[in-house]
């Protein structure tokens, strides 16, 4: 485990920064990135405008990840069913357990917000990523995620 991770929750100010990082994952993971859209949805949270917190992984002086739940509600849950929508850590960052904590993290705030589900996606090809899942109890569905934009 990496020492205490300080996560800073974002603020207005510090939208450049997570935009830079978002666009690093987009590209690592290969997902279009726009960043128009990219940077209202960051705004959007910055101000407590959006149904999301995100929050910022710092390492001394330096800002080496974040993390973003998403904050919803499910009947089938009964009750708040949250997404962990993203969690990248930087390259150069990775391997020192700072993901395991940023997931533990995630999942504790989530829990604070009463949270009674967190659901996550992951990209089949990432087997890295779904066997630290697994491990942590998440498990796959026979469902099928579909989805349309508006």
């Amino acid at each position: 485990m990496p020492a205490e991770v300080p996560f800073r929750l974002l603020n207005e100010a510090d939208c450049e920064t997570a935009l830079r990082l978002m666009y690093a994952y987009y590209a690592e993971d290969e997902h279009e990135f726009v960043p128009e859209r990219a940077a209202t949805a960051l705004n959007e949270i910055s101000i407590g405008k959006a149904p999301a917190r995100l929050w910022l992984m710092c390492s001394g002086e330096d800002v080496v990840g974040y993390v973003c739940i998403t904050l919803g509600y499910s009947l089938e849950v009964g009750g708040n069913d949250f997404i962990l929508d993203e969690l990248f850590v930087i390259p150069e960052a990775r391997g020192t357990g700072l993901g395991r904590t940023a997931l533990d993290f995630a999942e504790n705030e989530s829990r604070k917000l009463g949270a009674r589900r967190i659901c996550l996606e992951v990209e089949r090809h990432n087997e890295k990523a779904r066997e630290i899942y697994a491990a942590r109890d998440y498990y796959e569905h026979d469902r099928h995620l579909m989805s349309k934009w508006l």
